[in-house]
Parts: C-alpha cells; structure tokens; sequence
C-alpha cells in the first residue's frame, strides 16, 4: 500500500459515507465485517509513525556491528522500540513490512570501494520505492580508508521525505567518543518523536 498511500486515502474518503456491508474483491474471499478491512486500510494510509526506529545493516569486519549493538541498546534505554534487520540473513519482505509504521530508518554500512555495501543499496533502493510513512533518517558506518557512501545513500533516498539526522562515520572499529556520539544520535532520534508526537 505504501507507494499508492495517497490515492487510496482519497478513495477512502469518496466512501466514508456508504453503508458498506460487506466487501466482495474480485479476486479473494467476501468479507462480511467490512470496518476491519477499512479500518487496516485507513491505518495503513495515515501519515501516523510510531515509535519505532529500523535500523538496515551490513557489517564486514565487525565495526559496523559494533556500532547497531550500540545504538540498539541506547535506542531501548530512551523507550523507543527497534527493529534490527541483518541485510545479509534478512528476508526482504520482512524488512518492507517493518517500515509500514516506523518513523525512523537508521541505514548502517561498511564501506566497500568506496560506496555502501551492496546489500544495504538494495535496501536503501527498496525504501525509496515503496516510500513509507518514515519521518527521519540517519546513516552510520565504517570506512577503512574513505569514500562516498553517505553521499551515495543520501542520492538514492530522493523519494523519502525525510529530515536527515546526524551521520556517524567510523575509521577502523568505533572507539569510545563515537559510543558517546551514537548515545547523542539516540538521544536525538527521541527528541523528533517527541517533537513529532510520535511518542
């Protein structure tokens, strides 16, 4: 429903009026208790996030994942639920489903020639194609001796309408003043819920 949130919404409200009493597709069964399917659907629709941060990640040597263990334990502590997805183990239609309702995507990667590790491309393309409900986003990662990655992530997004956060690139594996930096993006990410009335 994601990339068609607009028309729908707008069919929805040509029928708000009806006294529908049952919904019978064309293809599919009849379904007799109509408010649930119209309420999933005006639910699916709204511009209404939760509190919920995705965070999409590749890690190669470890330092990558050293930096999601982090900000997923720092993210928790401020109350805000988080789904971590393994861009390597995940199935892509899970990852699709978690960004329904989330109001953060935290894109995490190594680099790899310079540029994002090709799985988190993938990902990063996906969510701009079903252009979720998101409201914010940031990119941390790795780099071993430079490269363009944020600068690729933040090409590929163009169809998110999303306020970029702090990104927090690491040289080599995150020492202790880029935990504190990852603890601040924490603390960031839960400001904007606030202030968004997300939480």
């Amino acid at each position: 429903m994601m990339p068609f949130r607009t028309p729908i919404r707008n069919n929805l409200e040509k029928i708000k009026d009806l006294d529908i009493k049952l919904i019978a597709p064309s293809r599919g069964p009849v379904y007799p208790k109509p408010g649930l399917i119209l309420g999933a659907y005006r639910d699916w629709v709204s511009d209404k996030a939760k509190n919920e941060a995705i965070i999409a990640f590749v890690s190669m040597h470890g330092s990558t994942r050293r930096m999601v263990d982090h900000l997923v334990d720092s993210l928790r502590k401020n109350g805000i639920t988080v789904k971590p997805f393994n861009l390597t183990q995940t199935d892509v239609g899970a990852l699709a489903v978690a960004l329904v309702d989330a109001a953060t995507l935290v894109i995490a990667s190594p680099t790899v020639l310079v540029g994002p590790h090709p799985n988190v491309v993938y990902a990063v393309h996906l969510a701009n194609v079903l252009r979720p409900k998101l409201k914010f986003a940031a990119v941390i990662g790795s780099y071993g001796w430079g490269g363009k990655m944020m600068d690729q992530i933040t090409k590929i997004i163009t169809n998110l309408k999303v306020e970029l956060l702090q990104s927090i690139l690491v040289k080599g594996h995150p020492k202790e003043e880029y935990l504190r930096s990852l603890d601040r993006l924490a603390e960031q990410i839960l400001k904007k819920h606030k202030e968004g009335n997300i939480c």
